[in-house]
């Protein structure tokens, strides 16, 4: 028989459900928004224009030394430790000074996370049409220091919200020197050959993030070597309603600083719009870029780093 005593009892067991649902709810809530920090793209897009405020920034010039001097400083103010990763290369007749600027996050010896870009730029427009603008160096507005400025930001969130794994940037020197492949990527190479690979899970590379019309599409290179790393981002992108940005499917297969990273064992992922008609062009200015773009990709990035508190695990 049914009884009113039968019902209560019932209901008793029903309102103590919805609870645990309820708080259940709540604690993921909680766990969600600690691991999506703020990105302050404001912030981000003075990096930026910063940047191209000195003027093109290739290998050689005094605009190379004063940008590396203010992104020493400026991660200086954020990092638990800054270096100069300081080197020379000869490239034709003349021996140029290339530096690295990698900056730490965290003291623990677990294996860590390594966030990438180059800052340096073009010496020569090669895309432009007239012979005389392709002798020409870039702003790099875009092609430079877009990257640089999301992992700066990215440098200020980890300073006031310590991630739960080690986080190392590596600012990149050399990467569009050219003009041949021969002579690009050469910081990313030094840096590949001087690490400590067990130091490591896996790398992002950014590089030109900041388009205000962004569509990122996964790189061919990344999908063969760090699909793992892939995979999280763009799932990760897909839950912070990123999709129409990041785009779920392969375009291009590009060579890039991630290269050289892959090549020695650390599994690194290119985040890259390659969609870029102004890429090594005079026309690659700030007014070409968004901070929109900037947060949208530091966003992403965050929450892949500090997600690394529950999947530290899986890759």
């Amino acid at each position: 028989m049914y009884t009113a005593e039968k019902r209560f009892a019932r209901l008793k067991v029903y309102l103590m459900c919805l609870t645990m649902v309820a708080a259940s709810l709540l604690l993921e809530g909680c766990f969600a928004q600690a691991n999506s920090p703020n990105i302050d793209s404001a912030y981000a897009f003075s990096v930026l224009k910063k940047q191209c405020d000195f003027g093109p920034r290739p290998m050689g010039v005094a605009a190379h030394t004063a940008t590396r001097d203010y992104l020493y400083s400026e991660l200086g103010k954020y990092a638990s430790a800054v270096e100069l990763q300081n080197f020379s290369r000869k490239v034709g007749s003349r021996n140029y000074a290339l530096s690295n600027i990698v900056a730490h996050f965290g003291a623990s010896k677990s294996p860590g996370i390594l966030l990438c870009a180059h800052w340096d730029t073009r010496p020569i427009a090669d895309q432009e049409l007239e012979s005389a603008d392709k002798k020409k160096a870039i702003s790099g507005a875009n092609d430079g220091a877009s990257g640089v400025a999301v992992l700066v930001a990215l440098a200020k969130v980890f300073h006031d919200n310590a991630p739960q794994v080690p986080v190392s940037i590596a600012l990149f020197d050399g990467e569009d020197f050219g003009p041949t492949g021969d002579d690009m990527y050469i910081g990313s190479t030094y840096f590949a050959k001087h690490m400590n690979r067990r130091a490591y899970k896996y790398g992002i590379l950014l590089d030109m993030v900041g388009d205000s019309k962004l569509e990122i599409y996964r790189e061919g290179n990344s999908e063969d070597s760090a699909k793992q790393v892939t995979d999280n981002i763009w799932q990760t992108a897909a839950k912070l309603g990123f999709g129409s940005t990041f785009r779920d499917s392969v375009k291009y297969t590009i060579s890039d600083d991630h290269l050289p990273l892959i090549e020695a064992g650390l599994p690194c992922a290119d985040v890259i719009d390659f969609d870029y008609a102004y890429w090594h062009t005079l026309k690659d200015t700030v007014d070409k870029c968004s901070p929109e773009s900037l947060r949208i990709v530091g966003k992403t990035i965050a929450e892949v780093v500090y997600s690394e508190r529950t999947t530290s695990q899986t890759h």
